[in-house]
């Protein structure tokens, strides 16, 4: 019996990220593995990865949402509004959440039934609540998170909530036909709806995940800014789509998403930006460029991997067949 050959595809986010971290600690001296470092690479990263775990469902579909950071903006202003109203922080989260939701089903309608282009759409989305988000926070002003929020930030209580959020997106991706039915969407939406896979709901429920996790970063956000703000999740997707992609998640989506890669991305995502700002880079325009050729040498090798994955499946394929 053959020995079955090791995928190395699979291993790439992984030495992606161990080849950054090891960089990054001979550029900055060891400091960049120091515990102090290291516990401050978490709390940044716990946001994207909140909203990584909610955008995979959307990405396995092969579809984008560009619209993640103005979602975790309004949700966030809009249910500050709500406590400076009332007091009532269950009020807050109820309110954000309900916003996030909303405009995941919004979303996932104008696509999924409307057949809208997701990119198209959730661009529209972006560029029209962004300008929302300024409205409320200009006739708000500056306002300060109440101090059940501001307790997120405390490891007590955020750690825990973050395992929780990412273990649930995890088990409902990777263990229930809702994530089966992404990635069979992704791989081929018409031959999936043949098969009798509902598109039109399967799709808006992606969305919805988008926009419940968005929602959720959105409050953490607040938490860790102590408030709100009108730069609240400026350019957060492309992090996001950036995370996704770099963990090995190809743009087409299907059997490529899967949960642990998101995971990985995110941080390799953060290592790369906290390595550059402690190598002394921290906002400039050789950040932006350096953190670009990085990440563009890490997607190509990904994809290059997959490629090649595919090439060897096809061959195999092929061989079978004529024997």
């Amino acid at each position: 019996m053959m020995a079955k050959k090791l995928d190395w595809g699979k291993f790439t986010p992984v030495i992606s990220l161990l080849v950054m971290l090891i960089i990054f600690s001979i550029f900055t001296e060891g400091k960049m593995l120091s515990p102090m470092n290291i516990t401050m690479l978490v709390d940044q990263t716990v946001v994207l990865l909140i909203a990584c775990s909610g955008t995979l469902f959307v990405a396995a579909l092969g579809c984008v949402d560009l619209s993640v950071g103005v979602v975790l903006a309004l949700s966030a202003v809009v249910g500050d509004v709500a406590y400076q109203t009332t007091g009532s922080t269950f009020l807050m989260v109820i309110v954000a959440i309900a916003i996030g939701v909303g405009f995941g089903l919004l979303t996932g309608f104008l696509t999924a039934k409307c057949k809208m282009a997701s990119f198209m759409c959730t661009l529209a989305m972006a560029i029209g609540v962004r300008g929302v988000v300024n409205y409320i926070q200009s006739v708000v002003g500056i306002s300060f998170a109440s101090p059940a929020i501001t307790m997120l930030q405390k490891n007590e209580y955020k750690i825990p909530l973050l395992v929780l959020i990412i273990a649930a997106c995890w088990f409902i991706f990777e263990y229930t036909k809702i994530g089966k039915r992404c990635q069979a969407i992704g791989e081929n939406e018409v031959v999936a709806g043949y098969s009798g896979v509902p598109v039109v709901k399967t799709k808006i429920f992606a969305f919805v995940m988008s926009g419940l996790t968005a929602a959720l970063a959105g409050i953490f956000t607040v938490a860790r800014l102590g408030g709100t703000s009108t730069t609240m999740g400026s350019n957060f997707e492309i992090k996001v789509l950036i995370g996704i992609f770099v963990g090995g998640v190809l743009v087409r989506g299907g059997a490529t998403a899967r949960s642990y890669k998101v995971i990985i991305g995110a941080f390799v995502v953060m290592v790369i930006e906290n390595g550059l700002k402690m190598m002394g880079y921290a906002s400039s325009e050789i950040n932006e460029a350096a953190m670009g050729v990085l990440l563009m040498v890490i997607l190509f090798l990904t994809i290059t991997a997959e490629n090649r994955k595919g090439t060897k499946q096809k061959r195999t394929d092929k061989t079978a067949k004529t024997e």
